[in-house]
């Protein structure tokens, strides 16, 4: 990312690899917080119907 965006604290992390696009990923914005940003919405991405 940009200096001006933060930095990746972690790898991106892929839920359901080659079946689902779900991913997350851990990101430090320039103050020091730390921001975890989805590629779906959370419930979409933690439902029960997401692991079916």
């Amino acid at each position: 990312m940009g200096a001006w965006l933060g930095a990746k604290v972690l790898p991106v992390r892929e839920y359901f690899p080659g079946e689902k696009p779900y991913r997350m990923v851990y990101m430090e914005d320039p103050f020091g917080n730390i921001l975890e940003i989805y590629s779906h919405s959370y419930e979409l991405t933690y439902s029960a119907g997401a692991y079916s």
